[in-house]
């Protein structure tokens, strides 16, 4: 075996091991190997082993390299590596077997998933966790075909992978699973999965963290809510994956030019396409397609403890609220204010010191102690992170205002049920555990109105749909909603008078409102509830878009209707997303109605007429008293550095952000640029750009969406101990390798259709490798 010790330890620029936290374990670190599953399939991973027969500092070796036909077991051997450590920390002494934790990605652990692999993995190691970082079969260096999101197949690679380190003679067969995002969605899948193949709960998944996920599919990811397209979201993510499918498998585990070409061919030639015409194809929340890997449906056979952590930024935020609600008592959840990003490495702060939270889980639930899940038992339900009043450009300054509030129990049905049903008697009160604004005359009151008021004409317009925010954010330029206040000027909004006290709305709501249309075929709403500030700028507090196809109205109102009633007048109850939102005396609440959001709402290209009906509306809130966030506040440390790989930063990273309006046409351009940097461990160079349009006419009677992506890749070395020379010995000399990907997609259409063209173009060396082009048309049958 190769290893490469990193040497990098005693810079200044770089924190020691001891400044990160790390335990009393060294590290051996199997930079790839491959575990064969049922079908004869092989995955690549990374294994990290607790190893104490090296004394002294922290030694790993950095991405130690073996042949791809060399198992774990002639790395390791049948012997435990392990000896008794002299000073018995971690429950260590005597310990001949480790508890496992595995992360299951499709993001190219030789490249794109490298550094925080390299920070995370080697820590949990050091505290006595063996640890895997598997591939997903067709990605990075793994073997086969890869088709698209959580397929049956990519759970029962999983299943197979983990009963194979079950009988590793290091294991003591219990596994942990951990993500964020995809690994996050892979762990929950697994919990559910492992309950149709084995009779025996834990059989295969002892626990898991499952960070920025998901319990619902369709209506809490990127594609669709209540039956509408999220524009903003579903090509963006589409483009990021057609590019990233694109991606060669590393060359270092090939014995040959030949051979690593072909391979890549193939996987071009059978699985490149992009995902976004098949997610288009399913447009119903019952399609068996997004029930699988929903464990909304099946709560009760996730019956595993879980820790799942999400932030406010996030757009998978209303789903951890949820699964508070759901899951077994055994499962914790947190929800701070961080972004799609990780708790301790967000710039969204304030952060925590995630990494010990995980261990301190891990080693409650994972070790041979039986009263050790116990530990855990103790730690609250929910906890929290109520924001004050906030700018984006407090965001951007540092840690957000606010405090972490722990909530031991969650609501019952029967208690949540005004959330559920439209009230029957009127006026509702506000009290400490929910709040009730009316609507009237364009104001939010506590009662209702006396006497009715006339239908309200929604008018689209293109600034409904102003500065959405990335649903999955990242922290950039690009990724904020800003200030709200053009679109709650175009769009018929309703706002409280002016706060003489705090107001908390935290938690589940819901706007019962009532509506006319002469047709529900095609007609959508966007709702947002904004933070008004005393100089009338506006933060996004929570919002809902919604198909009125659905058919979960109420035909007959919640108040008694006038003698003269339109008989196609409905009650729609839309659910908002999570709100964690102290709103300081001085601001007011305010909410706003509109038919069109374009980008983040698809346009409906419909031409039909809805009117708000203010007499029959109004919004209910979880809220929570001041005394109650006051005697019940946490508090977290802050995080240690995270390990530094060595790298190279060859140029920074940056967005901008274009905002232009001619001849009645909006457009909006988005630039991201990753930056480029290269790993000396693996000899690969990144730079990935991507740029977003979108352009709507003021009336919103159409909508356009552009994504240009391009990644440079670069490959220093093939450093397989039998790589050879073949037909391009030039290359072989120099054993470099230049890769670009560019590919280009553009979603339209009309009332009819979902209109497609994209395009993908491949270079190797400046010579054109590959190139493909496709143009479908999706029929919008919708609801």
């Amino acid at each position: 075996r190769i290893q490469i010790l990193f040497e990098a330890m005693g810079t200044m620029s770089a924190p020691t091991p001891e400044q990160c936290g790390f335990g009393t374990y060294n590290v051996t670190e199997v930079g790839h190997t491959f575990i064969t599953v049922r079908d004869g399939c092989r995955l690549a991973a990374r294994i990290y082993i607790p190893d104490t027969l090296h004394r002294g500092a922290f030694t790993s070796p950095l991405f130690a390299s073996f042949n791809d036909n060399t198992s774990l077991k002639e790395v390791v051997g049948d012997k435990p590596i392990l000896g008794d450590r002299e000073d018995g920390k971690d429950g260590a002494r005597g310990r001949d077997t480790f508890p496992t934790i595995m992360e299951y990605l499709p993001y190219y652990k030789d490249g794109h998933t490298a550094t925080r692999d390299y920070a995370r993995h080697n820590w949990f190691c050091s505290h006595g966790f063996v640890c895997v970082r598997l591939e997903i079969r067709g990605t990075g260096a793994s073997e086969g075909r890869y088709y698209g999101e959580y397929l049956p197949r990519e759970q029962q690679d999983c299943e197979d992978v983990i009963r194979y380190i079950q009988g590793q003679p290091w294991s003591n067969g219990k596994i942990g699973m951990y993500g964020k995002s995809w690994g996050g969605f892979d762990s929950l899948q697994m919990a559910l999965h492992q309950r149709t193949v084995s009779r025996s709960t834990r059989d295969l998944l002892t626990t898991a963290v499952s960070v920025c996920s998901t319990d619902d599919r369709y209506n809490d990811d990127i594609h669709y809510q209540n039956g509408v397209v999220i524009g903003s979201e579903m090509l963006p993510w589409a483009a990021q994956m057609f590019l990233w499918n694109a991606r060669p498998p590393p060359p270092n585990y090939f014995t040959s030019y030949k051979e690593w070409t072909a391979a890549w061919r193939d996987r071009l030639e059978v699985s490149s396409q992009s995902w976004l015409a098949g997610w288009l194809e399913h447009q119903h929340q019952d399609d068996a397609y997004w029930k699988h890997g929903s464990i909304k449906y099946d709560y009760d056979k996730v019956d595993i403890p879980f820790l799942v952590i999400g932030g406010l930024e996030d757009g998978y935020k209303s789903s951890k609220y949820r699964m508070f609600r759901k899951l077994n008592d055994t499962c914790k959840i947190m929800i701070g204010t961080w972004g799609h990003q990780w708790p301790d490495d967000s710039n969204l702060g304030p952060q925590f010191y995630f990494l010990e939270l995980c261990r301190a889980w891990f080693t409650a639930h994972l070790n041979d102690n039986p009263r050790a899940p116990g530990y855990t038992n103790s730690w609250p339900r929910l906890q929290l992170f109520i924001r004050d009043s906030f700018t984006v450009q407090d965001l951007k300054n540092g840690d957000a205002p606010g405090r972490f509030v722990k909530i031991n129990r969650p609501k019952t049905e029967e208690e949540r049920h005004l959330l559920n049903e439209p009230a029957t008697l009127h006026p509702l009160s506000s009290g400490d555990d929910f709040g009730v604004f009316y609507f009237y005359e364009k104001k939010l009151q506590r009662i209702p109105a006396e006497e009715e008021e006339g239908r309200i004409l929604l008018k689209a317009h293109a600034l409904q749909g102003y500065s959405p925010g990335a649903y999955m954010s990242l922290g950039r330029n690009t990724d904020f909603s800003y200030d709200q206040s053009p679109a709650l000027s175009v769009s018929e909004t309703w706002m409280s008078e002016v706060l003489e006290k705090e107001l908390y709305v935290v938690g589940d709501s819901t706007l019962f409102l009532g509506l006319s249309s002469s047709t529900w075929d095609r007609v959508y709403i966007q709702v947002k509830v904004c933070d008004v500030f005393p100089d009338n700028s506006a933060t996004l507090i929570s919002r809902c878009i919604y198909h009125l196809g659905n058919d979960n109205a109420y035909t007959a109102l919640s108040r008694p209707p006038p003698s003269q009633r339109h008989p196609r007048d409905r009650l729609y109850p839309l659910k908002m997303s999570l709100s964690a939102h102290r709103l300081l005396p001085g601001h007011r609440l305010a909410i706003s109605i509109a038919p069109s959001g374009f980008p983040y709402m698809w346009p409906s290209c419909s031409r039909d007429k809805v009117y708000v009906l203010p007499h029959h509306t109004y919004y209910i809130y979880e809220t929570m008293s001041p005394q109650y966030v006051h005697h019940n506040g946490v508090r977290h440390p802050p995080p240690k550095p995270l390990l530094q790989i060595p790298s190279e930063v060859i140029s920074e990273s940056r967005s901008e952000i274009r905002e232009t309006t001619e001849n009645g046409i909006y457009k909006t351009e988005l630039y991201n640029d990753d930056g480029e940097y290269y790993l000396p461990s693996t000899g690969i160079r990144i730079h990935e750009i991507t740029s977003y349009t979108y352009e709507t006419d003021e009336d919103v009677t159409y909508g356009s969406f552009t994504v240009k992506s391009s990644m440079k890749m670069g490959f220093d070395k093939f450093s397989h101990p039998d790589y050879h020379r073949d037909s391009r010995p030039e290359d072989d000399e120099k054993r470099q390798y230049t890769v670009q990907l560019d590919t280009f997609q553009v979603m339209s259409g009309s009332y009819e259709t979902y209109d497609l063209k994209e395009e993908i173009m491949i270079t190797l060396n400046g010579d054109e490798f590959w190139s493909k082009e496709w143009e479908s048309k999706v029929p919008r049958h919708e609801l």
